[in-house]
């Protein structure tokens, strides 16, 4: 198991992957563009001919997860992967709790080391990986009601 998830999925559509990329065209803001309300598209994120990296416009959890596709006439490939901003967050954290524990082992407070320890446990396996199922099951939803998607298969986990 790795440190951050990433989910790789092979999907087939309805339609041509044009009609799909221009439909996920309407539905997406710019990443480029200075926005306030994002409220009003699906989507975040980078367009080109027929490939794409988006994330959710919603504001609490939206840069939780980033998904990266490439269509080809009906079929297609998506990762879902954490994106840098929560990776660097949680090196933060890990590096304050290894401060910790640093300073726990010089000052011989082995009562400290136990809690610290179970910190960064809890902290990847409660609020990362639960985060990155539930953020990860929103964006696949919306993205398959916009772009039309007939079947969708997990090719690989981490």
């Amino acid at each position: 198991m790795k440190l951050f998830p990433k989910k790789y999925y092979s999907i087939e559509l309805q339609n041509d992957s044009s009609i799909a990329m221009t439909k996920l065209e309407n539905h997406t803001l710019s990443d480029e563009q200075f926005i306030s309300d994002w409220s009003n598209q699906a989507f975040i994120g980078r367009i080109d001919n027929s490939e794409f990296e988006i994330k959710l416009s919603k504001n609490l959890y939206g840069a939780f997860c980033i998904l990266k596709g490439k269509l080809d006439k009906e079929n297609g490939i998506l990762e879902i992967r954490m994106s840098k901003i929560i990776k660097t967050l949680f090196f933060i954290i890990v590096l304050f709790v290894t401060t910790g524990l640093i300073t726990a082992i010089i000052q011989n407070k082995s009562d400290l080391l136990f809690p610290l320890i179970v910190a960064i446990i809890v902290f990847r396996f409660i609020f990362i990986e639960l985060s990155f199922i539930i953020v990860s099951k929103k964006i696949l939803k919306k993205l398959i009601k916009i772009i039309g998607i007939t079947k969708i298969k997990t090719t690989y986990s981490t």
